[in-house]
């Protein structure tokens, strides 16, 4: 079979939306887990260093991991808001993604777990304004790294407390811009290829000239990184009805992969690889597994609850080794991950129509001044 027939019998971005037929889940599943593997080094040894992936990716795992999360949260909150009623039911709809299951974490790990791990009296741990910071600055996405008083301070990766969280204020900031965008014409059928072509100008454009190293990273620089995988997962949901995923086109994207690294168009080059990969694993079955994660999406718990479970069993188990770190995590988070699923997550999920009339109602009963 030649190459134009193996283009011609694969399926289109388009065809594969639906949940029933892509796997989106398990590859999001799939791509917390590996988060949890590379945090298992990572809150280990202190340093992203240890993983052993690292000199060969050149960055860790985890890191491989949030770039799909990125490029699929594209993919699918594009579509979210394209099927969407207006930006007040798209805002309902991401917020009560997100903050359910994150206020539960939050002050479980605060109110809950820090008392039991941390060093001081749990008098003096309750009267710490920095347990209060923690809180408010975390549910507030201002960062990833706040201590919790007297948490840690003696494991490897010392102080922090769910490192994973740092990169929820980038998503949402994507989300924002989303927003704007898209209220201002970006799903407009009329202007697909104005919107097409200005958006891959940005995501082709908007990592150049980021530093080298990304220690040196500050929040601008991490939201033009995140821009790049956020926006190419939309770029390609714009282009859905045309771009065709096949396997055969993974060998040259891999090619480009490989020749872009240590440019300046290093990012474009991994998005286009590791999207395109994402969404061609995403065209399989993978047996049971895509019917059980679209029935529980176990992902976003396994994200966020991972990171203190990991810093608890260390706190308790100095000398535990990664793998056996990863193993014990695993079968503690994933439960709790179901549970997150089906107590907080879906239930919030199902208030959406409430929440979006309730608001939109409110709206329409605001006088107008004048």
């Amino acid at each position: 079979m030649n190459i134009r027939a193996l283009l011609a019998n694969s399926p289109r971005l388009a065809d594969i939306l639906s949940p029933q037929r892509n796997s989106f889940g398990v590859l999001r599943f799939a791509m917390a887990t590996l988060v949890l593997v590379s945090h298992s080094y990572l809150y280990s040894a202190g340093t992203s260093a240890a993983e052993p992936l690292q000199p060969w990716l050149g960055r860790s795992l985890g890191e491989c991991a949030v770039r799909v999360f990125f490029i699929l949260s594209g993919v699918m909150v594009a579509q979210s808001f394209d099927r969407s009623r207006g930006i007040v039911d798209f805002t309902v709809a991401r917020a009560l993604r997100i903050f359910p299951a994150l206020i539960v974490c939050v002050l479980a790990v605060a109110f809950v777990v820090g008392p039991f791990v941390s060093a001081l009296p749990a008098s003096e741990y309750f009267r710490s304004p920095e347990l209060y910071s923690y809180a408010a600055k975390t549910l507030m996405l201002a960062t990833g790294s706040a201590p919790l008083p007297g948490v840690f301070e003696t494991n490897a990766y010392a102080t922090y407390v769910n490192s994973s969280l740092w990169t929820l204020k980038y998503e949402v900031a994507c989300y924002l811009g989303l927003g704007i965008l898209g209220a201002a014409g970006l799903f407009d059928q009329k202007l697909r290829w104005f919107a097409v072509a200005g958006l891959a100008v940005v995501v082709a454009t908007v990592s150049l000239s980021l530093p080298a190293n990304p220690d040196d990273y500050g929040f601008t620089q991490n939201l033009r990184y995140f821009i790049v995988y956020f926006y190419g997962g939309v770029l390609a949901y714009l282009l859905r009805s045309y771009l065709v995923v096949a396997g055969v086109a993974l060998l040259p994207l891999f090619l480009i992969f490989v020749a872009s690294v240590r440019t300046p168009f290093a990012e474009v080059g991994a998005m286009l690889f590791l999207g395109y990969g994402a969404l061609w694993a995403g065209t399989k079955m993978w047996g049971p597994l895509r019917g059980l994660c679209n029935r529980t999406d176990a992902s976003f718990g396994i994200y966020i609850f991972a990171g203190p479970v990991q810093q608890t069993l260390l706190w308790l188990f100095p000398s535990i080794s990664p793998v056996v770190l990863t193993l014990a995590a695993f079968a503690i988070v994933l439960p709790m991950a179901i549970a997150s699923w089906r107590i907080v997550e879906k239930p919030s999920l199902r208030l959406r129509p409430v929440v979006t009339n309730s608001l939109t109602m409110r709206r329409r009963s605001v006088p107008v001044s004048g």
